[in-house]
């Protein structure tokens, strides 16, 4: 960027000395040590001219309001920026995906749910990203062994095992 004559200097990621670099960094520390621009840029891949891909990112991350509304938006909307384009935002929008998908895995592909928090992590990012709050209902499975949450709309799916909630003699 230039402000009234004056150049900013904006060093290209192999500038950059190999421990500042992300994917060097990701592959030495591990995901968790990157910064959510660093892990955006990695998907990114590349800049743009004057723009390194790490400012890239921020810039996404800055205009969408984050994670969350980059996931909300919508392929047109991303794709119309500088320095995106079909191929940038494709590999953003199914990095997104993939995530949500975690999130909604198959039963048994599920991590355990032992606390209050677990079931926190579990659904912050899913329900974070609804446009309209929804309440979710937990089915527990096997008692201290995990439990489900599901949408209202999957609600009438579910009858409870047994005679009744929380009671083995068969009376309601």
């Amino acid at each position: 960027m230039e402000e009234k004559g004056r150049l900013e200097y904006h060093p290209r990621i192999k500038d950059l000395p190999l421990s500042e670099r992300p994917r060097e960094r990701l592959k030495h520390y591990g995901a968790g040590a990157l910064s959510t621009s660093e892990l955006l840029a990695i998907i990114v891949r590349t800049g743009v001219g004057g723009e390194n891909v790490i400012n890239l990112a921020s810039r996404l991350l800055a205009q969408f309001g984050g994670l969350r509304g980059l996931f909300m938006a919508d392929f047109a909307q991303i794709d119309a920026l500088k320095g995106m384009g079909q191929a940038k935002t494709a590999q953003v929008k199914a990095a997104l995906e993939l995530g949500r998908r975690l999130l909604t895995a198959s039963p048994e592909e599920r991590p355990q749910v032992k606390s209050p928090a677990d079931v926190a992590n579990l659904l912050l990012l899913e329900m974070g990203a609804l446009e309209q709050e929804e309440m979710r209902v937990l089915f527990r499975k096997i008692p201290r062994v995990g439990c489900w949450a599901y949408p209202p709309s999957m609600w009438g799916v579910f009858t409870p095992l047994g005679s009744g909630w929380g009671n083995s003699s068969g009376k309601r």
